[in-house]
């Protein structure tokens, strides 16, 4: 029998957000008879790193160093990508796979020097998503092209998506192939069904699940609830946002400033957020870029009703342009506020979709379609390498 094809996973942690919790499922579901997963993280940390099986072993960079002395540009990258490398050869990995431009700057060169293969995968919209790098981004934008350039074969999360970096990147067409991310229903329903404190009756809650970041979009979502409240006189109105990150004492102050305290509830990170969105009565995302949300897509499985901001990619093709929820366009507080108004009035109306937004999750974005698309493509990569080896 041919031994797994070992398939080395990067990531920068195993925190909350959507790409780890695809890695994670990554982790878990691989067909073992054909694969055997490895996980490198920059940092190990982060609650999903539970979730990691116990036959996975885990390799991170900073476990056993610390920052040098001494630093010029680009120093750290190149110590990363050395000891990448070096992981791969040691453990004999067949290939390389990665998830966000942050990985695949540092898993790129490490897989040239090991001499494997690599597949990385891009998440989220490539113009939007530089300008999360830091400096030197049209350097960093080459070293993203030339990666992707020599990849076995590049991954995006969305057809969208994969439009987007082809043209960002100037990619041939038959070098990037749609990967969906993929939701474990049965996972989701378990979850959703466990015990969690009842919302307060007599109101109308929208929740947001997401990082608080700018490019979730919370801003727009409270001056959204300010236009409801305080110029609408909607008073029944909660929304409850679910998460922390850098952005959580702006947002505080916002909504001190604005006197929403009764009307905006900040609820932390949650490690299973699920029964909260599913006793919701409306699925808010408004964020500015997206790639694929996973948050979007656990609420339709969840059976709530959602509405998106129309950003530049993911959220349209989930939604199938609008049959499955309600899309408005971004960084529009009015409209947002319009459509929670009228999720508010019509609520019966919003609810009607519920089950189909279900059933197209179940047919288009199960975990075992996604899976077996990689697997195919994980498979394609080792095999070109047996060949030319």
């Amino acid at each position: 029998m041919q031994n797994p094809t070992r398939v080395l996973c990067v990531i920068g942690s195993m925190g909350v957000g959507g790409s780890e919790r695809q890695m994670a499922e990554v982790l878990t579901h691989l067909d073992r008879n054909r694969f055997q997963p490895l996980l490198y993280t920059v940092y190990r940390e982060g609650p999903l790193l539970d979730e990691v099986p116990e036959d996975v072993p885990v390799f991170s960079f900073w476990e056993d160093r610390r920052p040098p002395r001494w630093y010029w540009p680009g120093r750290i990258r190149r110590m990363q990508v050395r000891h990448l490398a070096g992981i791969a050869q040691a453990e004999r990995v067949d290939l390389i796979l990665d998830r966000t431009i942050h990985t695949t700057l540092i898993a790129a060169p490490a897989a040239w020097r090991a001499g494997v293969p690599e597949i990385p995968v891009i998440v989220s919209h490539p113009q939007s998503d530089l300008r999360t790098i830091g400096r030197f981004v049209a350097a960093k934008r080459r070293l993203l092209r030339q990666a992707y350039s020599r990849a076995a074969r590049v991954v995006a999360v969305s057809s969208d998506l994969r439009q987007e970096a082809i043209r960002c990147y100037n990619l041939p067409e038959q070098q990037v192939v749609v990967v969906r991310n993929g939701i474990d229903l049965r996972r989701i329903d378990r979850l959703a069904a466990a015990p969690a404190p009842a919302f307060p009756p007599g109101l109308f809650h929208v929740i947001q699940v997401g990082r608080l970041q700018a490019e979730k979009g919370q801003r727009i979502l409270i001056e959204a609830v300010a236009e409801l409240v305080l110029r609408r006189t909607r008073t029944a109105l909660v929304a409850h946002l679910v998460g922390d990150g850098r952005d959580e004492r702006l947002l505080k102050e916002l909504v001190a400033q604005r006197g929403l305290e009764q009307h905006v509830c900040f609820l932390g990170r949650q490690a299973n957020p699920l029964p909260l969105v599913r006793q919701a009565d409306l699925f808010c995302i408004p964020s500015l870029f997206e790639g694929m949300p996973n948050a979007l897509l656990e609420a339709m499985a969840c059976r709530t009703p959602v509405l998106a901001a129309d950003c530049p990619t993911g959220p349209r093709e989930i939604l199938d342009g609008g049959r499955f929820g309600r899309l408005v366009p971004p960084a529009d507080p009015a409209a947002l506020a319009d459509a929670i108004e009228d999720a508010m009035l019509n609520h019966g109306r919003w609810r009607e979709r519920v089950e189909a937004a279900r059933r197209h999750v179940e047919e288009h974005f199960a975990l075992e379609q996604s899976l077996a698309l990689l697997e195919s493509l994980l498979q394609e990569a080792a095999g070109r390498l047996a060949r030319n080896g």
